[in-house]
């Protein structure tokens, strides 16, 4: 079920589960067009690893956040045509390690990069390195899981 607006400031592209994830019928629309295999498979790892996740998606930047309960959001999954770009409320220093696991890894100076975190992570649609993906996106949630 989703709310109209959630903590902080409202926006009207914005649709925020309550609980858990938000129904595939209130995104996949959005979507058309663009490659969504990849992502379905981590937002139903997501899922299995804590029931406290919550979503939200805007439909008008095509991106997805994720808090843990009442907390702020920690990851970012903006949904391009060519790949993923994903934010983490991690440091930036750990852009090397994403290198050298074989990814791209463009900082994006947005809101979040300005507060440290690494972003511009570039994930293609055809990785096969979905757990090392899953991995790190659980490194954004470490201690509140």
């Amino acid at each position: 079920m989703a709310a109209n607006k959630r903590r902080g400031k409202a926006s009207k592209y914005i649709i925020y589960s309550e609980k858990g994830l938000l129904c595939d019928n209130q995104w996949k629309l959005y979507l058309d067009g663009h490659p969504i295999e990849l992502l379905t498979e981590l937002r139903r790892q997501l899922k299995e690893i804590s029931s406290k996740l919550i979503e939200k998606f805007n439909y008008n930047s095509r991106y997805f956040g994720y808090c843990i309960g009442d907390d702020k959001d920690k990851v970012y999954i903006y949904v391009q045509k060519e790949r993923l770009r994903i934010d983490l409320c991690i440091d930036r220093e750990n852009e090397e390690n994403l290198k050298s696991a074989g990814f791209n890894v463009k900082y994006v100076n947005n809101y979040q990069g300005r507060s440290g975190w690494l972003t511009g992570w570039r994930v293609p649609h055809n990785t096969k390195k979905i757990n090392v993906v899953v991995k790190w996106l659980l490194k954004a949630f470490e201690g509140n899981l």
